[in-house]
C-alpha cells in the first residue's frame, strides 16, 4: 500500500524527485594525502627547499646590479626570453627525473636559478629603472623567510589562506615603511612579489600532496627546489584554462545547444 502511495505522489505534476543513482560522477569530493605522512618531516623538507628558494632570489640582486649598468631594449628582451623560458621548464618539467638525482639535479637548479634571476630583473627593470628596484627581490625574500619561519611549528595547520595572509601581512609591513619615507610608489611597483610567493605556497601543496605525481621524498629538497620553476607552465596553463578556455568553450556549447534545444 505504501509503496502504490509513493508511485502516485511521484507521478504528481511538479514534484521534483532526486535519485543517488541519477547524480553524476565527480560530485563526490576528492582527497590527496601527502606523499610524506609526518607532519615533521614534510615541514622540514619545506623549510630547507625554501631555504634554496632565497638563496635563488637573493641571486636576482646582483643580476640587477649588471643589467642596471649595462642596460637594453628590456620590451625586445623580455617577450624572447619568456618563450625561451617555457620552452625549457616544459622540457625540465617532461623529462622529470633529470632534475630528481645528481649531478644532473643540480644543473637543473643552477640554470633556474640564472633564468628566473635574469627573467625576474628584466621585469622589474621594465618596471622600475632606478635602485629602489631592489626591494622586489628583498620582500620576496622576507615574505619566503616568513613562510619558511612558520613551517617550524606543527602546532598550527599551513593552509593556503594562512600562508596568504603571511604574505600579505609582510607586504603591509613594508608598505607602511615606504609610507613613513614617502616612497609608496617605489614599493608598491613590486606587488606582484606577493603573486609569486604566492605561488611558491600553491606549487609546494600540488607538490607535496602527490597531485603532480613526483613522490617526493623527506631529502628530495633539490628536487623540490626545481619543481617549483619547472611547474611554472602547467601552473600557467590551468590558470589560462581557468580563465579563458573554459569560459570559451561554455559559450561554444551555449551556441551549439541553439540548433536543438525548444523554446516552447
Amino acid at each position: 500500500m505504501d509503496t502504490i502511495l509513493k508511485v502516485e505522489k511521484l507521478e504528481v505534476p511538479g514534484i521534483a524527485i532526486q535519485c543517488e543513482l541519477l547524480l553524476p560522477n565527480g560530485h563526490s569530493k576528492r582527497t590527496f594525502e601527502f606523499d610524506i605522512s609526518s607532519i615533521g618531516l614534510r615541514r622540514r623538507l619545506v623549510r630547507r627547499f625554501y631555504g634554496i628558494l632565497i638563496l635563488q632570489v637573493i641571486f636576482t640582486l646582483p643580476c640587477l646590479e649588471l643589467l642596471l649598468n649595462y642596460p637594453f631594449p628590456y620590451n625586445y628582451v623580455m617577450p624572447m626570453s619568456m618563450v625561451i623560458t617555457m620552452i625549457l621548464y616544459t622540457c625540465f618539467y617532461v623529462w622529470r627525473e633529470w632534475r630528481r638525482f645528481a649531478p644532473f639535479n643540480y644543473l637543473v637548479l643552477f640554470l633556474s636559478t640564472c633564468i628566473g634571476s635574469f627573467n625576474r630583473s628584466v621585469y622589474l627593470l621594465n618596471v622600475v629603472q632606478s635602485h629602489w628596484v631592489y626591494v622586489y627581490p628583498v620582500i620576496l625574500v622576507f615574505e619566503i623567510l616568513s613562510l619558511m619561519l612558520y613551517s617550524a611549528q606543527e602546532r598550527f595547520r599551513f593552509t593556503q589562506i594562512r600562508g596568504i595572509s603571511i604574505i600579505c601581512l609582510v607586504f603591509g609591513l613594508f608598505m607602511l615603511l615606504a609610507y613613513r619615507l614617502n616612497r609608496m610608489v617605489e614599493v608598491f611597483s613590486g606587488m606582484a612579489c606577493t603573486v609569486e610567493a604566492w605561488y611558491v605556497i600553491y606549487d609546494t601543496h600540488f607538490m607535496l600532496c602527490g597531485r603532480h605525481g613526483y613522490n617526493v621524498g623527506p631529502q628530495d629538497y633539490v628536487f623540490a627546489a626545481c619543481n617549483i620553476h619547472c611547474d611554472l607552465p602547467k601552473g600557467l596553463w590551468r590558470l589560462m584554462r581557468m580563465l579563458f578556455f573554459s569560459k570559451i568553450v561554455e559559450a561554444i556549447r551555449m551556441f551549439r545547444e541553439c540548433f536543438r534545444t525548444e523554446v516552447c
